[in-house]
Order: structure tokens, then sequence, then C-alpha cells
């Protein structure tokens, strides 16, 4: 480090069915331009069923493995599995650790893993390696060689820093940056790139951004910057801080539980800090967004306002914003999706921590869903809504390749009536004629328009509705099916109950999400850490 000796670093990674990823970040780790020898790096394997723990012991040779029986993140139970192999581990590390959790804690409870095992051990049973600093690190990253070392330099600037994020750049396109500055607005609750009109920083940050030209981009970004919050994707924390402040909250499982610990460093009076020389190689985020995954960013967002001291009225708004929200997708077909939205509600006031249990359908092949839905027959209608650019083509694509696999099957009689709803400003010809066995049904983005060509669907009612990435704007086409069809799986769908019977269950669930909303607004207090765990 210039110079400067190399301080005790504790290295948590968390990992789950990525056995390549993590041993390529342990490889990221292993050419660090830092004493390597000062590190105690830490894996927890959070019960993977794909081998990753054989994999890395004959790989890296661990001086440890621990085994973690706990059904509780927040209560470790450590016990050591396999004792020093005799030969030191294959990175150069002090030491290298690996624990095996017993059930998969998600994110959160993987980190609390790893840093309560710090806490546990390397501080209090081992002097030699109690940390200085713990470098939190995700295992589907790549790192320069600089990256510790540029963290390390963030950090020992100024004592009163806490912790030092990374510039994340993307890693399929290493010249463009796709996450720096990160600030909270406690009035909506929403995280951006931009400060609020009030916040301490917007004058400075603005003076940042007309000299460096943007917050994302291809451009020379260098030197810290002051954040609400930075990712745990590549996160450098003052270990003695991290004693004072606490482990992150047990409750969350994955999302916004980094974000959390930033808001909690900074209210306890740390600098939280962007050292922009500091870079993480890593996917971006949006790729990698489900709804379920949504269900953890909206739950934990609403503890962690809660958390922050925010009043009653900023936690009415955001309860109201998600109860629109799940009536606005149950209303457009998208069942589980809205399911998914009111249960983040729900949960969030009722305190049902930890993870979701899975509400989406699984997904399957287009035929077996086709088939499932009783839509193979020339009698079924099957409505695809096009009124995005692509989805027409989407559609198109389809058809062709349903009747191809019925003509394989030697069942060309089975192929559905196809009704193509399209609106009437996506490109492309609009006669009838431009394609064989297809029904249109041209609509305008006017509500009248759509109203009017929804009601023709009463007295021919869909058999299956094709729904393309969770968008669409006839919400009332009378149909007993939903076929949800992903972008990025366009050989599968999530195939959905829906109808009348369907809207009125949830209708009612809704109305009970709604009072236990107003309840947990009514009696809200910020809650007390009762441990070290958030």
């Amino acid at each position: 480090m210039n110079g400067i000796a190399t301080p005790n670093v504790a290295v948590v990674i968390v990992t789950w069915n990525r056995k390549e990823d993590v041993s390529r970040a342990l490889e990221a780790l292993a050419k660090q331009d830092i004493d390597r020898g000062q590190l105690d790096v830490i894996v927890t394997d959070n019960a993977s069923s794909d081998g990753t723990l054989q994999f890395l012991q004959e790989r890296w040779k661990p001086e440890r493995v621990v085994q973690n029986p706990t059904a509780k993140a927040h209560e470790p139970a450590f016990a050591l599995d396999s004792a020093a192999t005799g030969e030191a581990n294959v990175g150069g590390f002090r030491s290298l650790t690996l624990i095996r959790n017993s059930e998969n804690h998600g994110g959160c409870g993987g980190f609390n893993t790893g840093l309560g095992f710090t806490w546990d051990v390397l501080d209090r049973e081992d002097s030699q390696a109690r940390p200085e600093f713990v470098w939190l690190v995700d295992d589907d990253i790549d790192l320069p060689s600089d990256a510790l070392r540029r963290l390390l330099e963030g950090a020992r600037s100024d004592d009163t820093i806490g912790l030092v994020g990374s510039r994340t750049v993307d890693l399929g396109d290493r010249e463009r940056t796709i996450e720096t500055t990160v600030y909270l607005d406690p009035k909506t609750g929403v995280m951006s790139d931009e400060p609020s009109k009030d916040h301490r920083l917007r004058k400075s940050h603005k003076k940042w951004v007309r000299e460096i030209g943007g917050t994302r981009g291809v451009r020379e970004y260098a030197g810290l910057r002051d954040v609400d919050v930075v990712s745990a994707c590549s996160l450098l924390a003052r270990w003695s801080m991290v004693r004072e402040v606490g482990l992150w909250d047990w409750r969350y499982f994955i999302y916004c539980d980094d974000a959390d610990w930033c808001v909690r460093f900074a209210r306890a009076g740390h600098r939280v800090v962007l050292n922009l020389d500091a870079v993480v190689f890593h996917t971006p985020w949006h790729h990698k967004l489900t709804p379920a995954r949504l269900y953890y960013a909206q739950r934990n967002l609403l503890w962690m306002l809660q958390k922050a001291g925010v009043g009653r009225r900023i936690m009415a708004r955001r309860y109201g914003h998600l109860l629109r929200e799940a009536i606005k997708a149950i209303m457009m077909r998208r069942v589980s999706h809205a399911e998914i939205i009111r249960r983040s509600a729900h949960d969030a006031a009722s305190q049902v921590t930890g993870k979701l249990d899975d509400l989406s359908p699984k997904p399957e092949p287009i035929m077996d869903a086709l088939k499932r839905a009783g839509a193979l027959s020339s009698r079924a209608r099957v409505v695809g809504i096009c009124h995005r650019p692509g989805t027409r083509v989407r559609f198109a694509e389809l058809r062709e390749k349903v009747r191809e696999e019925l003509e394989a099957r030697g069942m060309p009689e089975r192929e559905p009536k196809w009704v193509l709803a399209l609106r009437i400003d996506m490109p492309g010809p609009h006669d009838a004629g431009e394609e064989r066995g297809v029904e249109r049904v041209l609509y305008s983005p006017s509500r009248r328009s759509r109203l009017f060509r929804q009601l023709g669907f009463l007295r021919h009612p869909a058999r299956v509705v094709v729904v393309f990435d969770n968008e669409n704007d006839l919400p009332m086409v009378s149909g007993r099916w939903n076929l949800q069809i992903d972008g990025r799986s366009p050989e599968t769908g999530r195939l959905e109950r829906d109808g009348a019977l369907v809207r009125s269950k949830f209708l009612g669930r809704w109305l009970w999400t709604g009072l236990r909303c107003a309840l947990d607004v009514a009696k809200l207090r910020p809650p007390k850490s009762r441990g070290r765990y958030g």
C-alpha cells in the first residue's frame, strides 16, 4: 500500500449455487496488490445444492470448514467441521474459512453469518486476526487488482469515515459506469443518484455533476463523494464502528439491508463515502430483478424508513402507493404480481420477516402451458395484447412456434383461434389480410376506445390472454387464464388463473391489508434494536 502496512481485513463473501462465480471472486481477491497475508477470507455458503462446498474445498484448500446448523441467521451456532489441512490455502490469504449454513438465509443472513463469525471468532479468539476493517463482497463480481487498496486509502483519509463503497462498472461493458452516488429522500422513500432539493449535499453534488458530466456512463471519475448509501457488492467497513452500530438487520433476507446499514452508520455520526477510484465490475441490478425480489425491496424499504424516523404521513404515503400498485396490477392481468405487491405491504405492517414463500407460478414450456389451460383446440381463443413496440412480432413468433409444434405432432387441427389486440399507434400495417387465421381487434390509446373494444370480449371470452413483460393496457378482457411471457426467457411462460372470482378474493385480502397498514401507521414507533443484529 504505497509503503504503508496493510491492516488486518476480514473479507466476507456470500454465495448460493454459484460455485464458479465465487471461485472467480476468490481469484480476484488473490490478485489484490496488497499484503494478502493480512486478509482473513470467509465464504458463507447458503446451503447450496450444486456442490459448492466440496468444489471450494478441493480448489482453494481452506484452513477451516465450519457448519452453522441454525434456522435463524441471527442465532449462529458455529461448529468446526474440518480442522486445518496442514497446508496453506491456495489464495495466499492468512486464513480461508468456509461456513456452510444449513438453510438459505439470503444475502442479508449470509453476510450476517460471516460478520458474526468475525465477531465471535476472529475478534475474540485470535488477537492476531482482529480486524481493523471488514470487506463485504458479492460472489458475482470481478475486481481490479487495486480495488482493496483504493478502499483502504479512502477509509484511512479520515477517521470519521465508517463505510466506503465502490464505483460500479458494468461487468459486460467495462468502460461504462452504472452506479456512483446514491441518496435517500426520506419524504418519498426513493433512492436516487440525485439528491432531493432540500438535501444537505445537493449543492456540492450539482457542482460535481457539472464538472464531470453525469453520474453514469463513460466518464473520468476520481475522488471521494459523501453519499447516503453504498452497495454491499464491494463495501469496506471500519470494524470498531461495526461493533458500535451493529450488524445487518436480520429481518431483511435480501435488498435494502446494505442501505439500512448505511443509514444507521450516518445516524450514529459516521461518514458514508463512495470512492470513485475503487471499482467493482458487476451485473446491472435490474437484470436480476423479479417480482419476488421486488417484494423484498418494497417490504424492507418500509422498515428502513420506519427506522430512519420518518413520520406517519410518509409511511401512509408509501403504504398507499403499494396498495394502488396492487390494484393496478390485478386489473392489468398481473395476478401473482399483484399478490406479491399486496404481501409486501401486509408483511411490512405485520412484521413478517425473512424469506417469501414462492407466490409466482413456475415457468413451463409454452406448449405445456397452453395444453394445461385447454387452449390447444380450434374452439379456444388466445388473445395477444400488443401495445408496445416489439410485442406484435413476439406474438407472431409465438403463433408460428405453436403451429410448427402442432404440425410436427400431427395435430394441426388443434390450432387455437388467434386474436391480435393491436393498438393503432404501433408500427406496421393494420389491415386484416396481413396474416392468415388471425382476428384483429384494433383500438386507440383513449379510454373510450379501450373500454369499447373490451366489451366485445364479453360475448367471445378468451381461453388464454398472453401478456408480455408484465405490461397490458386492456385490463378487462374476459379470459380464464393469463400466460405471462418474459422477454428474457421467451421459450417458457407462467400460467395463472384469472377472472371475476380470482379478483374478488384478491379484493378481500387487499381490504384486510389496507386495515393492517392503517393500524401500523397509527401505532408507528421507531423500533429498538434488541441485539447486535440490526
